[in-house]
C-alpha cells in the first residue's frame, strides 16, 4: 500500500504531540485516511462525522488544505479528553464533497452547511453547541463512505455507525426539546458511565 507521506507525517506528529494521544496505539484505519488507499487518502473537502461508544459526538467540515481527513484528527484531538472513560473506543465516519458531484448540485462552501446543519440537527451530537444554518436543516441528508476506527488498544469496535444506533440516536434528537445545538457553549457535558448517556454537568443543571 502506497502512503501520502505529507499526511502520514502529519498523523505521526499530532500524535506525538498530544501526549494523551500518544499513550494510545493507534489503529491502522486512521493511516489509511490519512495516506493509504488507492485514492491517496481523504484530503479532499467534505463533512467529518467522530463518533464515541455508540454515539456520533461531534460533526464537523472541511474545505481546503488538508481535508477531512485533517480536520477531522484535529477535532478528535480537541473532544478527545472531555470523556473521561478511556475503555470507550472512538471512530471517524467521513463524507466526501466528491460524493456529491452530480450535474448542477452542490457548490463547495455555502452548500456543506446545508448537510453540516442537517446532520447536526438529525443526531443532536453533545460537542456540536451551534449550528451552521437553522434554516438549512432539514436539507439534502449525508453519504457516509468510509468509518476509520481511532484506537487499536480497546477491547470492541466503536458502534456508534452501525445503522441501529443511527436510528436510535436520530430519534432521540427528534424527540429532545433542548439539543445542544441550540444552548450554546455554556452548556457542558460528560459521559455517565452508570447510565450510558451524556449528562449536564450538575453546575449547568437548571433549579
Amino acid at each position: 500500500m502506497e502512503y501520502n507521506s505529507g499526511m502520514s507525517r502529519f498523523l505521526s506528529n499530532l500524535w506525538k504531540r498530544k501526549d494523551y494521544l500518544d499513550k494510545r496505539t493507534r489503529h491502522q484505519d486512521m493511516d489509511d485516511i490519512c495516506g493509504g488507499l488507492s485514492s491517496g487518502g481523504f484530503t479532499m473537502s467534505g463533512i467529518y462525522l467522530i463518533g464515541c461508544g455508540n454515539r456520533i459526538v461531534y460533526i464537523g467540515q472541511s474545505i481546503g488544505m488538508g481535508g477531512i481527513a485533517h480536520r477531522s484528527i484535529e477535532s478528535l484531538a480537541r473532544i478527545y479528553l472531555q470523556i473521561k472513560d478511556e475503555t470507550l473506543p472512538w471512530s471517524i465516519g467521513l463524507a466526501p464533497y466528491e460524493e456529491y458531484r452530480a450535474p448542477t448540485f452542490y457548490e463547495e462552501g455555502e452548500d456543506f452547511n446545508e448537510l453540516e446543519s442537517t446532520a447536526i440537527r438529525k443526531f443532536a451530537p453533545i460537542f456540536n453547541t451551534s449550528i451552521p444554518s437553522q434554516l438549512k436543516s432539514q436539507g439534502k441528508e449525508l453519504k457516509i463512505t468510509h468509518i476509520a476506527e481511532v484506537f487499536a488498544d480497546v477491547d470492541y469496535p466503536c458502534t456508534a455507525f452501525e445503522s441501529e444506533n443511527l436510528e436510535k440516536q436520530s430519534r432521540e434528537a427528534e424527540n429532545n426539546q433542548s439539543p445542544a445545538w441550540q444552548q450554546g457553549n455554556k452548556r457542558r457535558r460528560k459521559w455517565n458511565p452508570i447510565t450510558n448517556q451524556y449528562e449536564l454537568l450538575e453546575k449547568y443543571k437548571e433549579d
